[in-house]
Parts: C-alpha cells; sequence; structure tokens
C-alpha cells in the first residue's frame, strides 16, 4: 500500500471501508513514526519535494528529521491539555 498515492489510498477506501480503512492507516502511522518529542509523533512523508518530515498533532512538516523534533519540543502537544 502506498499512502503517500491519494488515489491508492481511495481504492483501498472503497474496497474496505471506512472503518476498515481507518484501522489500517492508524496501524501505519504507529507502523511510521520516527520520533516522539513532547508528546507529537513525526513520521517521514513523501512528497514531490522529497522526504518531509510531519508532526501529526501539529498539522506541520519540515525537510529534516531535526528540525521537526526542534519545532515538536518548542509547542505543548494541544491534547494534554483537554486531559
Amino acid at each position: 500500500m502506498n499512502w503517500n498515492d491519494p488515489e491508492h489510498r481511495l481504492a483501498l477506501i472503497e474496497r474496505v471501508g471506512v472503518a476498515e480503512y481507518n484501522r489500517q492507516f492508524d496501524r501505519h502511522r504507529a507502523a511510521s513514526t520516527v520520533a516522539v518529542v513532547n508528546r507529537h509523533a513525526i513520521r517521514p512523508l513523501g512528497s514531490h519535494f522529497g522526504t518531509i518530515y510531519m508532526i501529526d498533532t501539529l498539522g506541520v512538516a519540515f525537510p529534516t528529521l531535526e528540525a521537526a523534533k526542534q519545532h515538536a519540543a518548542k509547542h505543548e502537544n494541544i491534547f494534554d491539555a483537554l486531559m
């Protein structure tokens, strides 16, 4: 499964339905996490620019893992405030 390809994701959701798609995507997201900083998961993503590093809870991405880690370290995880 190519999670970076919108057409592949659409084909999967049409084939297995929303609940199963979400289960598989959650499993992929957990398996592809390369770092957790300040309770922010960081994952590599393929893009037109090459690999970028996405901070899921902040909705931002950086060209290097180190830059993503530094940014995550500066920001409180907003979901912690809800607990």
